[in-house]
């Protein structure tokens, strides 16, 4: 079918969006189960990011080459890619606009383009990313950035955080604080590095159940808990950040946390998170 004023019309029984770990995971599922559905995927990017390896990349149990393949290498057989964007949907007439201009009908729409990571949300962030000892294991070119600096801290402070939802995945910055602290607890130098999580939220985690055997390994590891505190803004520089605080009655103050680093190494570690980074936002054509 040709339109001409929004050009080629492509129609699916099953159309998702996002080309990710949920959206290719979906896919396969039902595929496996029913080959003879017509499902069609849209994602733009040429790569396929298994993003939750991230994690362990900056915490030197994996390597970061290992979490990049090319899309067409795991994009299920059965299944059309288009290596489109989408900028429009239009649910009440059930179709899509491309960033090519395309429409793509459909039966059944799955949404899962995952977020895009706003690190301009946070002032100064994007100029200090990846140096001033400034890092986040939720970007590719970042997460080995981690792990240098977990490896070369020998003493100071090491600041963790972990921002408001909505986040990728509420256990990653945990994981990023245990990996670390594990590692500098076999290395012999935990006890000189002061070990700080910051969490928008109230609470450990939002899983009740979860909180008491997680509360075990910040005992372990000695790390101190400021809740509600939202890291806003970052001077990789000065090596200096400020936080947004909110006490129990909802008053909100502003506190800066400079680095403590220890005379002889001079270092620090503030390892920016959300799940994969700081307040993730729905990609344009899903908002």
């Amino acid at each position: 079918m040709n339109d001409q004023h929004w050009g080629p019309t492509i129609s699916a029984d099953i159309v998702v969006i996002g080309g990710g770990t949920a959206g290719i995971g979906f896919v396969a599922s039902l595929l496996k189960r029913d080959p003879s559905l017509n499902i069609t995927v849209i994602e733009p990017s040429a790569e396929h990011y298994y993003q939750p390896a991230w994690t362990l990349v900056g915490g030197g149990a994996y390597t970061l080459e290992d979490t990049v393949r090319p899309m067409s290498s795991v994009m299920p057989r059965q299944a059309t890619w288009l290596q489109a964007s989408v900028t429009d949907i239009a649910a009440d007439r059930q179709y899509l606009t491309l960033d090519d201009g395309r429409t793509v009908g459909y039966q059944n729409l799955i949404v899962c383009p995952g977020l895009r990571l706003a690190w301009e949300k946070i002032e100064g962030l994007q100029e200090a990313l990846g140096q001033h000892g400034v890092t986040s294991n939720y970007s590719y070119r970042h997460a080995a950035y981690t792990w240098e600096l977990v490896k070369g801290l020998r003493g100071g402070k090491a600041i963790f955080t972990q921002p408001p939802i909505p986040i990728k995945c509420a256990g990653a910055p945990q994981k990023a604080l245990y990996l670390s602290c594990d590692h500098w607890l076999k290395s012999g130098v935990l006890n000189k590095i002061d070990v700080e999580f910051n969490l928008a939220g109230a609470a450990l985690f939002g899983v009740p159940t979860f909180v008491p055997p997680l509360m075990k390994y910040i005992e372990k590891y000695n790390a101190r808990l400021a809740f509600t505190s939202n890291l806003i803004k970052v001077d990789g520089p000065a090596k200096a950040a400020w936080f947004e605080v909110k006490d129990a009655a909802g008053n909100v103050t502003v506190e800066e946390k400079p680095s403590i680093c220890c005379t002889s190494c001079r270092r620090r570690l503030l390892r920016i998170s959300s799940g994969k980074a700081p307040w993730p936002t729905p990609p344009a054509g899903a908002k």
